[in-house]
């Protein structure tokens, strides 16, 4: 039986004990209906099926604990599921989000109603979704000369190695972080740290005012500004303004580069605001924030590059460099800087586009689905899987989204995307 601490919360972890000696496997239409296993052929969900379990779950709370080794879908009944930060969200079995695993991050908690039933998966099985849709990769092929093969290798070996530089927050974004943090200070402490850069002030300002982001009435004050949009919200805003200041280079060779990054940053950016204003229980704010930073990992890449010219001179082999590099870089960089788990996720998984994730979209689902709006139209584009192939597409609207009424959604924002974007730059 699993046991409870004091409070009665359940401790799933005795569940991993509880299949080994009591075996009940669920059948393969258990294993069809969960997201991305239907496309499977019928050997390989049989043998999905004969290494999971079902298993009942008692009524009350959970403190789920994730050893990576499994996944949890919700096969029968229903449940809470509730996280610091956001509205509770209830949970059916036979729901479209009932088809994705249960997040066991250590962030959700979760209580079960009656007549709970889980499905308990190896996790190593939703690698066969990705294989048998077959990898759509961002990388590019490259037909690589002798001497292009060498300078790859050589670079690859000494970026594996760490021979780079993280970039590091300004010193006064750092203070602001931690007046935010330290439940002492005011807000008038904040603002008066936010004020110490007039520039900075002048753009948090100008973001908090926008339509686009806000559309309340106007703020003359960063006083006001923290006031009504909270701490965790002026975090996301001040970061948003001091991301920008990353991509500046004095390079003459790699300033196109950076420009471009930037340009696509924003654009992502300004499209993952309106989708999670669109998304209940999704942030705005924190979602523009999400987008400006999924490919911060370029940003050491190219710095470190511009020292090689034979790397500059070969830019094939440095986008190739970049590819298969930034998301590892990316999540480097955001763990220096206390960035919370989820967004150091987001740096890694930025383009893992058939990533199940969770019942719960993310902020990794929201990124995931505005760079593919933001690479229609784009040569780029069809190195990219169709919007509608990926799970997170889905997941936004609870099945019901379709490319159409998703672009139909951009469309309706298109001042909104224009203005965001414009403020950014």
């Amino acid at each position: 039986m699993p046991t409870q601490i004091s409070d009665g919360t359940v401790i799933l972890r005795a569940f991993h004990k509880q299949s080994a000696d009591n075996s009940n496997h669920p059948d393969e239409d258990d294993i069809c209906r969960l997201a991305g296993f239907g496309a499977l052929p019928q050997p390989l969900l049989h043998t999905v099926a004969k290494h999971s379990d079902r298993l009942h779950i008692p009524t009350g709370r959970w403190a789920p604990v994730d050893d990576g080794e499994f996944k949890y879908f919700l096969r029968s009944g229903g449940m809470t599921l509730s996280r610091q930060g956001r509205q509770p969200q209830r949970l059916e079995a036979d729901s479209f989000a009932g088809r994705y695993p249960l997040p066991m991050d250590g962030t959700w908690q979760l209580s079960a109603g009656p007549g709970v039933t889980l499905l308990k998966v190896p996790a190593r099985y939703l690698d066969l979704i990705r294989n048998h849709n077959g990898i759509h990769e961002s990388g590019i092929e490259v037909h690589e000369s002798e001497a292009e093969g060498q300078l790859y290798m050589e670079f690859h070996q000494a970026l594996k190695g760490g021979k780079y530089e993280l970039p590091v927050l300004p010193d006064l974004a750092i203070r602001i972080g931690r007046a935010i943090d330290d439940p002492n200070t005011n807000n008038d402490d904040i603002a008066r740290l936010i004020q110490l850069d007039p520039a900075l002030s002048a753009r948090v300002m100008s973001v908090v005012n926008s339509a686009a982001l806000v559309g309340a009435v106007p703020l003359q004050s960063l006083q006001q500004a923290v006031a009504r949009l909270g701490r965790k919200q002026v975090r996301n805003l001040v970061y948003s303004c001091i991301v920008k200041d990353l991509f500046d280079t004095d390079s003459k060779i790699l300033k196109q580069q950076m420009q471009e990054l930037w340009r696509h940053s924003c654009q992502v950016a300004s499209i993952s605001a309106v989708l999670a204003r669109h998304t209940p229980g999704m942030d705005p704010d924190q979602a523009l924030l999400a987008g400006l930073i999924h490919d911060i990992g370029a940003i050491p890449l190219l710095q470190t590059a511009r020292a090689n010219a034979d790397l500059v001179d070969s830019p094939v082999v440095l986008e190739r460099l970049i590819s298969e590099m930034k998301a590892e870089v990316g999540q480097l960089t955001l763990k220096s800087w206390n960035f919370d788990e989820e967004m150091c996720r987001l740096a890694y998984r930025a383009e893992d586009w058939f990533r199940i994730g969770t019942a719960m979209v993310d902020y990794v689902d929201i990124v995931l689905v505005a760079q593919l709006h933001a690479f229609v139209g784009q040569d780029a584009g069809s190195r990219y899987p169709h919007i509608d192939e990926i799970p997170a597409f889905h997941k936004l609207a609870q099945g019901e989204l379709t490319p159409r009424r998703s672009i139909s959604i951009l469309e309706q924002a298109a001042n909104e995307i224009d203005e965001i974007q414009s403020l950014l730059r």
